[in-house]
């Protein structure tokens, strides 16, 4: 652990301190003793660090989310009498999740029951009545066309009105066709009300109650496949160059646990905005980790070849000015007076550090921006 200023660095500066001035110093680098860099920092300055070799990597935030997540709708419209599945309930493939009522439906399918019923005694009527088959000549129907065509007794009107009930009987058919088909088409709207699970999963958010009237598409419940999990992060493009599907990296979770993981998806396209890329990860089985939890992506991040040059070091991301049209901080000179510096920023390092090439030595005190 390395302490702001003591006597040592302040002889090896050359600063001559007198009076007030070097007291009140002297306390503030006693403080500073006492609590160490980290909260050194918190105080507002910082002594600058000598780089090394080993700040290799740096960590990402992510979160874990589940394999595959469905958001299951409902087919038609209705209300919903029955919810089956509540928040963290555990569903199999087609297992019910709700009901719909289908009452209306119901009593559409009896109307076309009837029309059906009556469309089949027309056919029949147009088919057996003793006038389409010829004045009762034996062969019905087709015994009335010969009758008529050989100018045999029951012929009736000619072939004109036989073509004419030919044309009744066969849209009566029609017809039939057309109302089973509707049936047909109302009893699977019955079927949708009877919503189940398109896969095995957890139920993770419920978006409707028993009683709510829904439409045909609104969602009812959303459904995540946890038995195998999966990390997004949102990784820096500058991070990202070496990423590879396949590549194994290692996760860190809250408790420290170090876990290799295997890139699985990487995102096509860097977002505009935040000059970012998504990339998931497949977590091992047994991790112990939930929907949700945080967990860091370690990258290896070699420092160039520039960056640690002779007299590198380290500060706080913070230090930099912000607003400035170059890098630059203040550094606190030792007679207290606050003096800007230009620097050369090499590197971005992990835990919110940079790596500054030049304009910096090692011993020297910036202060931290709140």
């Amino acid at each position: 652990m390395k302490f702001l200023y003591s006597k040592s660095v302040l002889g090896v500066l050359g600063i001559k301190l007198s009076g007030r001035l070097k007291s009140g110093l002297v306390g503030f680098v006693l403080t500073c003793s006492l609590v160490g860099v980290s909260q050194a920092a918190e105080l507002g300055a910082y002594m600058v660090q000598p780089a090394s070799a080993e700040i290799n990597s740096v960590a990402i935030g992510g979160t874990v989310i589940p394999f595959r997540s469905v958001v299951v709708s409902a087919q038609r419209g209705g209300r919903i009498t029955q919810l089956y599945a509540r928040e963290g309930t555990l569903l199999k493939f087609n297992q019910p999740i709700a009901a719909l009522d289908d009452d209306v439906l119901r009593q559409q399918i009896s109307g076309l029951d009837a029309e059906i019923e009556a469309a089949q005694s027309t056919l029949n009527y147009a088919i057996y009545a003793p006038d389409s088959a010829g004045s009762g000549m034996p062969g019905g129907v087709m015994g009335g066309m010969f009758s008529t065509m050989f100018g045999m007794p029951g012929g009736g009107s000619g072939v004109n009105e036989w073509l004419n009930r030919v044309n009744r009987i066969d849209q009566a058919r029609a017809r039939i066709k057309n109302l089973e088909a509707q049936k047909k088409a109302l009893e699977a709207q019955v079927n949708y009300g009877a919503v189940t699970a398109p896969m095995d999963g957890i139920v993770t958010d419920r978006l409707v109650e028993a009683g709510e009237v829904v439409q045909a598409g609104q969602p009812l419940i959303k459904l995540a496949y946890v038995n195998q999990l999966r990390a997004e992060f949102d990784v820096p493009v500058d991070l990202a160059g070496d990423i590879a599907p396949g590549r194994s990296v290692f996760v860190k979770t809250a408790q420290g646990v170090m876990l290799p993981a295997p890139i699985s998806e990487i995102a096509p396209a860097v977002d505009a905005r935040t000059h970012t890329q998504r990339i998931k990860l497949d977590l091992p089985p047994g991790s112990g980790l939930r929907l949700g939890d945080y967990v860091e992506l370690l990258l290896p991040r070699p420092l160039r070849a520039d960056a640690l040059g002779q007299g590198a070091v380290m500060i706080p991301a913070r230090a930099l000015m912000q607003g400035s049209a170059l890098p630059m901080v203040r550094v606190i000179e030792g007679n207290g007076v606050l003096a800007n510096r230009i620097v050369r920023v090499a590197q971005k390092l992990a835990n919110g550090m940079v790596l500054v090439s030049s304009g910096l030595i090692a011993g020297e005190i910036v202060q931290v921006q709140p």
